[in-house]
């Protein structure tokens, strides 16, 4: 009785310590942020200040892309060519012109707060949507959470400064999920999905996860499909001027701002671009290309899992990170859902790598996995390996990125390597330890020990 009484109470002290520490360090994340905020007046609100003169242009009974048009083209008629000047385009669809209407009946300020807090909470589910995929091994990520904001993609960016809408759509997208890989309840995700393709149409690519990590998903994907198409056609027949001035609104800003996205159609279109040349076709061609080939393979890996049985908790995050770099406009809002499948990939990844250095070094036959010590982590040396490694390949590509960033294109081969180590993982995962195996189960048992200890404060 004394024992469980003493283990409860250890027990509820660690759980205590974990809360003050998770606490501290989302105040330190916070406080980071509004420091960044004040120190980068001109990036903090960039896209708030958009929207909100879209609201007035609309709230006054103008256009919202019409005057963003003449805004622009006032800006680039009087400064020299390649300037990208100030973001004043609305590249929203005409299906949020009655939105805006509606919005323009209340002060800024209130519109200001409520879309802060709209912003806030889009990120935190985004970050609820990226821990669901994580085991209860793997808790001790909830440490690493508050700074997933500072770095998208795992790469330092002050995205979360802008404000843009996108933290609020996948942030719905991924809690809407949750249910979808978990139980095969998918009707919510379309949903969101449909609300997303209304304000930003790349993101109907997100309905390829379903068919990779769910069942029998084929005829709901077609008929949410063929329903943003309807939406579509919609919108060209109740707005036609504005549809129209939308199309010129999107061509104008590839022009004019030269962001062409992180994917490898982005990074031919950069090139041609810097090199003079004609970059819309081929970049089209790349991007169809990049797209079949990327939905074909994804398709083949998950029909293998289906198959031979391999780890869902494996897959789900290749299937995710595959189906966002599936979008023809990937940026680092994008890379900012991405981030926790990309830790948990490389996380695994090298524990496996550890675990078959192990085994290469010493002999199958004298690995030793003793599971009943419990040493400190900062002694274990076989606990710190995985984590030094991590942090030193984290901090070797944020300064590559910072020194090399405009010549090369590190979010794209990070994105890259991530998935394919993530494809790496699901097979060789498999093949080092076959289900029959009776090292197998030991092996699990022991990694969830080495991340118990990591966990621990």
């Amino acid at each position: 009785m004394l024992g469980n009484i003493l283990a409860v109470t250890h027990s509820s002290e660690r759980i205590t310590k974990r809360i003050r520490w998770i606490v501290l360090l989302w105040l330190v994340a916070v406080i980071s942020v509004g420091g960044m905020a004040v120190m980068l007046p001109s990036v903090y609100g960039m896209d708030v200040q958009q929207c909100w003169i879209a609201i007035q242009s609309v709230g006054h009974g103008g256009s919202a892309y019409a005057d963003g048009i003449a805004a622009m083209t006032a800006y680039h008629g009087s400064h020299p060519a390649g300037d990208r000047g100030p973001v004043l385009l609305y590249i929203y669809s005409p299906l949020t012109i009655p939105l805006l209407h509606f919005l323009s009946w209340f002060p800024k300020w209130l519109l200001c707060l409520l879309y802060g807090g709209a912003v806030g909470t889009g990120f935190l589910l985004q970050l609820r949507g990226g821990y669901e995929m994580a085991t209860a091994k793997e808790r001790g990520l909830v440490y690493l959470l508050p700074f997933v904001a500072f770095f998208p993609g795992l790469l330092g960016d002050v995205t979360i400064l802008v404000g843009n809408i996108a933290y609020i759509l996948y942030g719905l997208v991924l809690l809407a999920a949750i249910p979808g890989w978990k139980r095969n309840r998918w009707f919510w995700f379309y949903v969101a999905v449909i609300i997303a393709f209304s304000c930003k149409a790349p993101m109907l690519t997100l309905l390829l996860f379903p068919l990779l990590v769910g069942r029998r998903q084929w005829l709901p994907v077609g008929m949410t499909a063929a329903f943003c198409g309807l939406l579509l056609a919609i919108q060209h027949l109740l707005w036609p001027v504005e549809f129209q001035r939308y199309l010129s609104a999107l061509r104008l800003a590839c022009n004019w701002q030269h962001s062409f996205g992180l994917g490898p159609a982005g990074f031919v279109g950069t090139l041609l671009w810097k090199m003079g040349k004609p970059y819309s076709l081929i970049t089209t061609m790349v991007y169809l290309g990049w797209a079949v080939a990327l939905m074909a393979f994804l398709l083949v890996i998950g029909r293998c899992v289906g198959r031979r049985g391999l780890s869902r908790e494996n897959w789900i995050p290749v299937a995710f990170l595959g189906t966002v770099m599936m979008n023809p406009r990937l940026t680092f809002l994008d890379n900012v859902p991405l981030t926790i499948p990309m830790l948990l990939i490389a996380w695994r990844s090298l524990l496996l790598l550890q675990k078959r250095f192990e085994r290469r070094k010493m002999g199958r036959a004298s690995v030793s996995f003793n599971s009943t010590s419990a040493p400190s982590p900062y002694r274990d040396r076989k606990t710190l390996a995985p984590v030094v490694t991590g942090v030193g390949c984290f901090v070797a590509c944020n300064i590559a990125d910072m020194i090399w960033g405009d010549l090369f294109p590190m979010e794209l081969t990070l994105l890259l390597l991530i998935f394919a180590l993530g494809v790496w993982l699901l097979f060789s995962a498999e093949e080092q330890f076959p289900q029959n195996d009776p090292l197998r189960q030991t092996y699990e048992q022991e990694e969830g020990e080495q991340v118990e200890r990591l966990t621990y404060v």
